[in-house]
């Protein structure tokens, strides 16, 4: 039987190796950007964001696999409820959240229809292997438009650069985003070991620990970022991380264990808050103050558009989350 103390270990541990890959995977990032002409914006959209979108795509695939459908679409939409309520709201809290114009007219709204589309899609309680495909392909396509635009352009903020290797800072990058990965699973083993040595009631660690233990990754990179200065990637990894849960986590999760059907009543509610949160967020950044940020790109230097969140809003998406999840909990009970 393992002892409680291994459990503080782990998390010791874990939390110890989350902190460090981000911070890292963070440098690595913005160098890889510089270093093949994108900008920080598109990388923190590809490459961090659905790096960071691992755990959840491994957890729903599985879940979908093994028939566990609850598992496998709660997973989704309890990680992208936190990301917007907690994550990039705590980001928003640690320093200014500055949200460049393109995420505002293109991955927000792209976010936007994709949470919504899969409302309407999974309003019978059901993500069928169509749905799978539907998922599946539009990803697809995002993914081609992701590759159109990822040249660097006048919108490009400075950033840290490494001296290190374009192909150095490749393999970093897939490093840390591994270890991100097993940080935080190793810190979620030992909280919801302690968690249960304690006597709480399983499903409340389940609900909470093992919910939020799949955002970790998310988590550190926002904060990470955040603390840099890099706005850009700030905003960015939640928005594609989300975007990225829908399209591919529950394309996938479709295809391999489709047809899943899921208690529709409770399914409802949880859609409801992902909708909800999601146009929450659109709300609270069309309303911001809207800046001109000098920015030097390759037509020379030229006034950048950007979207200032007041820390007060991103406090209201934080106690939204907490109202969502204090529900959660006494509903349980």
């Amino acid at each position: 039987m393992v002892s409680i103390l291994s459990f503080i270990l782990a998390i010791l541990v874990g939390f110890g190796v989350l902190c460090w890959s981000a911070n890292r995977l963070v440098e690595v990032a913005s160098t890889l950007a510089f270093r093949l002409g994108m900008s920080v914006l598109t990388i923190g959209v590809t490459v961090v964001a659905f790096g960071t979108s691992a755990p959840e795509l491994v957890v729903s695939s599985v879940a979908a696999f093994n028939g566990s459908g609850g598992i496998a679409i709660g997973n989704v939409v309890g990680s992208n409820i936190a990301n917007i309520g907690l994550i990039l709201s705590i980001g928003g809290l640690i320093a200014p959240l500055m949200i460049n114009a393109r995420v505002v007219y293109r991955e927000l709204l792209i976010l936007l229809v994709c949470t919504i589309a899969a409302a309407f899609m999974l309003a019978d309680g059901t993500l069928t292997p169509i749905d799978g495909m539907i998922f599946t392909a539009a990803f697809l396509a995002y993914a081609v438009y992701l590759l159109k635009s990822s040249s660097g352009g006048s919108d490009e903020q400075d950033v840290p650069v490494l001296p290190i290797s374009t192909a150095r800072a490749a393999i970093e990058a897939v490093a840390m985003l591994l270890l991100l990965v097993l940080g935080s699973q190793l810190l979620v083993w030992g909280a919801k070991g302690v968690a249960l040595a304690m006597g709480v009631n399983e499903l409340i660690v389940g609900l909470t620990v093992v919910a939020l233990g799949t955002s970790l990754p998310e988590l550190a990179a926002v904060v990470i970022s955040a603390r840099k200065g890099l706005h850009d990637m700030t905003a960015a990894t939640v928005i594609g991380s989300n975007i990225f849960n829908i399209l591919a986590v529950l394309g996938l999760s479709g295809l391999l264990g489709g047809p899943i059907a899921v208690d529709s009543d409770s399914l409802h509610i949880d859609m409801l808050v992902m909708v909800g949160i999601t146009v929450l967020l659109v709300a609270v950044i069309y309303s911001s103050k809207t800046l001109v940020r000098q920015a030097g790109g390759k037509g020379g230097v030229q006034s950048v558009a950007i979207w200032k969140v007041a820390p007060y809003k991103c406090a209201m998406l934080l106690a939204a989350f907490f109202a969502y999840i204090t529900w959660l909990v006494i509903s349980t009970l």
